[in-house]
C-alpha cells in the first residue's frame, strides 16, 4: 500500500496532530487518499471496560460510560497509526535494531460536543500518547482473513489444483519399477508384465527376446496366461519382421540368425524355415545374376550384363534390387571405359619400346579397383612389366646398367614385382662382373647370383645364368688352353689347338668364339700347306692362252676339299675354265656376225645356236639370234603388208595396214613399214573424199576405216564431223 509521507524525509512535526474523535468516544481516521486502501479501525468499537480492570490502574478509558482500554504491552514500542517516512537503508549488522519511534496520530477533527466531555476525552487522548501504546493496527491474519477477495482466489486455485492433479493421475502411466534391481523369483506376474512390456517397447532383438524369457518364467496354469501368450506371439512377429527387414537391408546371414532366435513354440517360428528358404533362394538367385553379369563384363557381353541387371530388378529383394542394381549399373558402365583402356594399352605395348610400355601401364592404372575388369587389368599390367624387366635385361646384356636401371625405376609399384626389380638388381650387379670377359668375372659374378634364395622370384632366372656362366667359365679356360697350344704357330701345334678348342660343345656360350678360333687356326694351316699350289696355279693362269689356263686348273685342283683355300680355288678354277670357253667360243660368234651383216639372217642365226647354254658368250649369242630372227620376221611381215595392199580396196588397204604393225620395233624394216602404213592411211582417206561428192554417208564410212595411230586418223575425223553436219541439216 502506498503511504505519501506527511512531512519531508527524517522530519516529524513536534506536536504532532491528534487524530479525530467521533462521537462515540473513538479516533475516527482520515479519509483514504486517491488509490489508497482504506485503513481499518484499530478500536474495537465500543469496549466495554471497567476502570479497575484485571491489567490495573494503566488501562486506558474509553470515552464511553465504564468504557476502558486495554493497557499497551509491556516493552512494545509505541506505533503510530500513520506509516512513518522512509529511513535509509542502515549498513551496521541486522541484528542489533533500530530504535522505536514515537507515533504521531493525526489531528482529529472537532465535532459539536459538550465542553465537559471534550476536555476528557482530550486528557484521556493525551495520556494516551504519553504512555507507549501498542500497534493499533490490525494483525496480518485478521487482515487476510478480511479479503473476500483473496479467498476468493485461494479457493479458485484450490479448486484448480485439484482438478488438475485429477486428469494427471488419470492419464498419467505408472511409474514402472526399476527391473534391473527386481529379484525375479520372489517378483509378481504383474511386475514381470510390466517390465516385459518396457523391455518390448525398446523394439530391439535382444530386448523382445528378454521380454519373452521373462513372461515364460510364469506357469502355464497362470490366470494370465492367456495374456501372456498373446503378448508372446506379438513380440515373436516382431522379431520376425526385424529379420525380414535386416534381409532387405543386405544381411542374409544375419537376418537368419535373428529368425533363429525365435522361440519354437510360438507360431512365428512356424514360418522361419520356410522364411529362411525362401531368402536364400532369393539370395542365391540374386548372387548368381550378378555373378553372370560380372562374367559378362569380363568378356566384353555388355549386352548380356545389362540384360542380367534387369532382372535383378525383380528378384523380391531391397537390397538386391536398389543398393547391388546401381552398383551393377555402375560396373557396366565403369567396364565398358575399362576394356577400351586395356585394349589401347595392349597394342601400346606391341610396340615393345620403353616409351609406348609406360602409356599402356598409365592407361591401365586408370582402372579402378571395384572394376570386373581389374582383375584382368593387374593381369596385363604384370605381364607389361615383365617386358620392362626383359628391356633392362637386355640393355645388361648390351653393357649398359644405366638404361637397365632406368628402365626398372620405371615399374609400377601396383605391378606387384617388387620382389623382381629387388632381384634383378643384384642381377644388374652380377652382369656388371662379367663384362670384362674372364674367369675370374664369371666366377664372381657365379657368387653374386647364389645370394638370391629358392623362394626368391628371379631364382629360376638366376638358376639359369649361373648354369649359362658356368659353361662360360668351362668354355673359357677350354679356349686359353687351346690358344697357348697354338702359340708355336706349326702345322702340328695349330692342328692339336684345333683338336683342344672343338671340345668346346655347341650347347656352350663359347662355342661361336670357338669356331672362329678354329677358323683362323685352318686358314693358318692351310696358308701354310696348300698356298703354294694357289700361287703356283695363279702364276700359270697369267699366260691368258688355252694351254696356260688349263695348267693352273690342274694345278688349284690339289688343294682338297677340308683346306680353308679350297673355296677360293674353286672360284679361281671357274673363272679360268669360263676364260677357255671364251676363247673356244669367240670364233663362232664372230662368224654369225658377218653372216647377219651380209643379210643371211638365218644361217647367221644356224651358227649363233652353236655355242651351249651355260657356257661362255652363250647369252651374247642369243641377243645377237633375237635381233635377227626379228629382222627376218619384219622383212616376211612387210612383205605380206605389201601383197594384201595390191588389192587396191579400201578393206585390202586396212588389212594391209594392220599386218604392217607387226613388224617388230627393233627390225631394221619397222621405219619402212610405219611409212607405208601412214601412206595407206591417206590413200583410204582420199577415197572417202572422192566419194563424198556422191553419197556423203557413204563417204562417212570410208572414213572411219581410216585406223587410229596414223597420220590420216585426225584429219578423217575431222571430215567425219563435217559431213555429218552436212547430212543432217
Amino acid at each position: 500500500m502506498n503511504n505519501p509521507r506527511p512531512w519531508p524525509y527524517g522530519q516529524r512535526p513536534v506536536n504532532p496532530p491528534s487524530p479525530p474523535v467521533t462521537a462515540a468516544g473513538s479516533a475516527k481516521m482520515p479519509p483514504p487518499r486517491r488509490g489508497q486502501q482504506p485503513r481499518p479501525n484499530l478500536q474495537p468499537p465500543n469496549p466495554r471496560w471497567s476502570e479497575t480492570g484485571p491489567k490495573g490502574p494503566s488501562q486506558w478509558v474509553n470515552s464511553s460510560p465504564g468504557a476502558t482500554m486495554p493497557p499497551p504491552a509491556p516493552k512494545a514500542e509505541a506505533r503510530s497509526i500513520y506509516p512513518a517516512p522512509k529511513q535509509p537503508r542502515s549498513r551496521q549488522p541486522a541484528s542489533k535494531p533500530s530504535e522505536p519511534r514515537d507515533p504521531t496520530p493525526q489531528k482529529p477533527t472537532r465535532q459539536r460536543r459538550s465542553a465537559s466531555r471534550a476536555q476528557t476525552e482530550v486528557a484521556s487522548l493525551r495520556s494516551q500518547l504519553d504512555t507507549p501504546a501498542t500497534d493499533l493496527r490490525p494483525s496480518l491474519w485478521i487482515r487476510l482473513a478480511s479479503n473476500w477477495t483473496l479467498w476468493a482466489l485461494v479457493a479458485l486455485a484450490l479448486f484448480g489444483g485439484v482438478a488438475t492433479a485429477s486428469a494427471v493421475s488419470l492419464f498419467r502411466i505408472p511409474n514402472l519399477p526399476n527391473c534391473r534391481a527386481i529379484f525375479w523369483p520372489l517378483a509378481s506376474a504383474s511386475t514381470r508384465l510390466q517390465c516385459a512390456d518396457a523391455y518390448a517397447d525398446q523394439g530391439s532383438v535382444e530386448s523382445l527376446l528378454a521380454a519373452i524369457s521373462l513372461v515364460e518364467r510364469l506357469p502355464q496354469d497362470h490366470p494370465l496366461r492367456s495374456d501372456i501368450d498373446e503378448r508372446v506371439e506379438r513380440w515373436a512377429e516382431q522379431i520376425l519382421t526385424i529379420a525380414d527387414r535386416t534381409f532387405h537391408e543386405g544381411d542374409l546371414q544375419e537376418a537368419i540368425a535373428i529368425a533363429r532366435r525365435i522361440p519354437g513354440h510360438t507360431a512365428a517360428a512356424a514360418l522361419v524355415v520356410d522364411r529362411i528358404a525362401t531368402w536364400e533362394d532369393i539370395w542365391q538367385k540374386a548372387s548368381t545374376i550378378f555373378a553372370n553379369a560380372e562374367t559378362y563384363l569380363q568378356e566384353g557381353k555388355f549386352r548380356e550384363a545389362f540384360g542380367e541387371a534387369i532382372q535383378l530388378r525383380n528378384v523380391g529383394n531391397d537390397y538386391w534390387q536398389t543398393t547391388k542394381y546401381e552398383e551393377l549399373l555402375n560396373l557396366i558402365t565403369a567396364a565398358r571405359r575399362d576394356i577400351n583402356l586395356l585394349g589401347q594399352a595392349r597394342r601400346l605395348a606391341e610396340r615393345g619400346s620403353v616409351t609406348a610400355i609406360l602409356e599402356a601401364l598409365e592407361l591401365i592404372g586408370q582402372i579402378q579397383d571395384t572394376s570386373p575388369l581389374h582383375g584382368e587389368a593387374q593381369t596385363l599390367m604384370k605381364e607389361i612389366s615383365r617386358k620392362l624387366l626383359d628391356l633392362a635385361e637386355n640393355a645388361l646384356a648390351r653393357a649398359d646398367s644405366a638404361s637397365a636401371l632406368d628402365i626398372l625405376g620405371k615399374i609400377p609399384p601396383k605391378a606387384g614385382l617388387a620382389g623382381e626389380v629387388a632381384d634383378f638388381k643384384t642381377l644388374a650387379e652380377a652382369y656388371e662382373l662379367t663384362w670384362d670377359n674372364s674367369t675370374m668375372g664369371y666366377e664372381t659374378a657365379i657368387l653374386r647370383l647364389q645370394s638370391i634364395s629358392r623362394d626368391r622370384p628371379l631364382y629360376s632366372r638366376a638358376q639359369a645364368l649361373i648354369g649359362e656362366w658356368q659353361q662360360q667359365v668351362e668354355g673359357l679356360a677350354l679356349l686359353d688352353w687351346s690358344r697357348r697350344v697354338a702359340e708355336p704357330g706349326t702345322v702340328a701345334d695349330l692342328r692339336a689347338a684345333i683338336i683342344e678348342a672343338r671340345r668346346i660343345g655347341r650347347d656352350n656360350p663359347r662355342w661361336q668364339d670357338a669356331q672362329q678360333q678354329i677358323d683362323r687356326w685352318q686358314r693358318e694351316i692351310s696358308r701354310i700347306e696348300d698356298g703354294p699350289y694357289l700361287s703356283q696355279a695363279k702364276a700359270l693362269a697369267g699366260a691368258g692362252d688355252r694351254a696356260a689356263l688349263s695348267a693352273a686348273i690342274e694345278t688349284a685342283q690339289v688343294i682338297p676339299r677340308g683346306s680353308s683355300l679350297y673355296s677360293e680355288a674353286q672360284d679361281l678354277i671357274a673363272d679360268w675354265r669360263w676364260e677357255i670357253q671364251r676363247l673356244d667360243h669367240a670364233p663362232i660368234l664372230a662368224q654369225a656376225r658377218q653372216l647377219a651383216a651380209a643379210g643371211n639372217f638365218s644361217q647367221a642365226i644356224a651358227v649363233a645356236s652353236q655355242i651351249p647354254q651355260g657356257q661362255a658368250l652363250h647369252s651374247d649369242a642369243q641377243s645377237l639370234v633375237r635381233t635377227w630372227r626379228g629382222e627376218v620376221s619384219g622383212g616376211d611381215q612387210l612383205q605380206r603388208a605389201y601383197q594384201s595392199a595390191q588389192g587396191g580396196t579400201i578393206a585390202a588397204l586396212v588389212q594391209a595396214i594392220n599386218i604392217a604393225r607387226e613388224v617388230p620395233e627393233g627390225s631394221s624394216r619397222w621405219s619402212e613399214a610405219q611409212g607405208v602404213i601412214n601412206q595407206w592411211s591417206w590413200d583410204i582417206l582420199r577415197s572417202a573424199e572422192s566419194e563424198a561428192n556422191r553419197d556423203l554417208p557413204q563417204a562417212i564410212q570410208i572414213a572411219r576405216q581410216v585406223p587410229a595411230r596414223t597420220e590420216a586418223y585426225a584429219s578423217a575425223q575431222l571430215k567425219i564431223q563435217e559431213w555429218t553436219a552436212l547430212s543432217n541439216p
